[in-house]
């Protein structure tokens, strides 16, 4: 796991930090490091239907790694507006990007827990609680269309991407039962 988080996040810092033509380099790290996370979430969801499953490209490794993408998104997001708790508070309450990051990431929580072995040892429907990734995926994309300006290009992207691994996953269903 530690290659699969590791890396993407050394060349995302060399880059914020060597690129002279990114203005706001704390912004651009927060955007980034989002963006990143749903990769991820958006891997792991494509990892089952091809049944690639190596020590880099593992689905657990995969979503253990878009959780700590999300909380590093999460805790730029925080360090960019100085850790004030009342000023954060107020963007949950009146910003609907905030809003929706904050349920994403409550969400991402009892997924988390439950991908390591003492949890899913305890809570013998662990299974049921990963199906909440579903969720999880269309809440980030509401977060994604809230915050983007201008360019949906990414965000039709991620959506279609969605689309066509909900589909096949229930065309596969489907396709089991009969």
């Amino acid at each position: 796991m530690f290659r699969t988080l590791i890396t993407p996040l050394i060349i995302l810092f060399s880059y914020a930090l060597l690129n002279d033509e990114i203005f706001n380099k704390f912004s651009f790290l927060i955007t980034a490091s989002g963006y990143l996370a749903i990769v991820y979430l958006t891997v792991v969801l494509i990892i089952p239907l091809i049944n690639f499953q190596n020590n880099i490209f593992n689905t657990k490794n995969m979503g253990v790694s878009a959780f700590y993408l999300s909380f590093l998104h999460l805790l730029l997001y925080i360090y960019d507006n100085n850790f004030e708790f009342g000023f954060l508070f107020e963007d949950l309450v009146y910003r609907n990007y905030i809003t929706s990051g904050y349920i994403a990431f409550i969400l991402f929580l009892p997924m988390y827990f439950t991908s390591f072995s003492f949890f899913k040892n305890k809570f013998s429907n662990w299974r049921k609680i990963h199906k909440i990734i579903y969720l999880i995926y269309i809440i980030t994309l509401i977060h994604i269309y809230f915050v983007i300006k201008a360019d949906y290009y990414y965000l039709f992207i991620f959506i279609m991407l969605f689309s066509i691994t909900v589909l096949v996953k229930l065309f596969t269903i489907k396709k089991k039962y009969e």
